[in-house]
């Protein structure tokens, strides 16, 4: 599974990457001052213990360093996908805490959000509480993974797979998973050259964006798919200037075709020597 992360607005170049760079680090300041104050609560308004207090805060730090890196977003900006992989797979597959602190990351985070809604007026719509009390399905795929790290690779590998297509198919049946298939036979790669990370990065935040705004109108899960498919081929064949007029699909195309010629390139040295 490959992690989402907020597409560029442009290709970047040096400068960009820079200027991006101060951005995230704007927002990791901002949100481990946020941090200091979610302690201090916990300990004098909650009543919580020390210890775990600091389990909460670290959590809720693993929220804001995932969004600010991956999302150049704040906690009070995150969407319900971002939430969900977070919660359901970025933490398990990245977190280096204790099992106790994993155990308690639903709990750490609804305490979190619910300082952040008291102190910064961070709005909590349902599916803030619906992914957060979801313990139950946390907890399932946490104890999996950890079974999974006994096995041997090829055991693992192809329990690693079932795992990620779990929550696959729950973001797919809550029309948060970006389809696969981008028609004219072809689908996202697995290993992706940059130019199309980066699109497929952008086509998944304008999804997510327009899945939003369609159930804020009232559509139901099925209207908002069919609508969302039709506004993602739209895109995959509509010239765009960042791309020197050339469509999403024609650029991936390109890059692929870069990448054979490379690899047929390499093979050809290798057998030479």
């Amino acid at each position: 599974m490959n992690d989402i992360d907020d597409p560029a607005d442009s290709w970047q170049d040096a400068a960009d990457d820079y200027g991006e760079e101060q951005d995230i680090q704007s927002l990791l300041e901002a949100g481990y001052g946020q941090l200091d104050g979610f302690v201090n609560w916990l300990e004098s308004h909650v009543g919580l213990d020390s210890r775990t207090a600091q389990q909460d805060c670290c959590n809720a730090e693993s929220l804001v360093d995932y969004l600010a890196n991956q999302h150049r977003k704040s906690v009070p900006d995150v969407n319900e996908y971002e939430l969900r992989w977070f919660v359901f797979s970025h933490y398990l597959r990245k977190s280096s805490a204790d099992r106790e602190t994993q155990e308690r990351l639903t709990d750490s985070l609804q305490r979190f959000v619910q300082y952040l809604h008291e102190h910064s007026g961070m709005a909590l719509p349902d599916w803030v509480a619906a992914t957060l009390e979801d313990t139950i399905f946390y907890q399932q795929r946490l104890r999996a993974l950890q079974v999974l790290a006994g096995e041997d690779e090829a055991e693992w590998k192809v329990g690693f797979r079932a795992w990620c297509e779990e929550l696959e198919n729950d973001l797919d049946l809550r029309c948060l998973w970006l389809p696969s298939d981008m028609g004219e036979g072809m689908s996202w790669g697995d290993a992706m050259g940059w130019r199309e990370a980066t699109l497929r990065d952008d086509a998944n935040r304008r999804w997510q964006d327009e899945r939003s705004e369609l159930i804020a109108d009232g559509l139901s899960l099925d209207a908002a798919r069919d609508r969302l498919v039709t506004s993602y081929l739209i895109w995959l064949d509509t010239p765009q200037s960042r791309l020197d007029g050339a469509t999403p699909r024609d650029t991936m195309r390109t890059e692929r075709s870069e990448q054979r010629l490379n690899v047929e390139y390499d093979d050809g040295i290798a057998d030479d020597m």
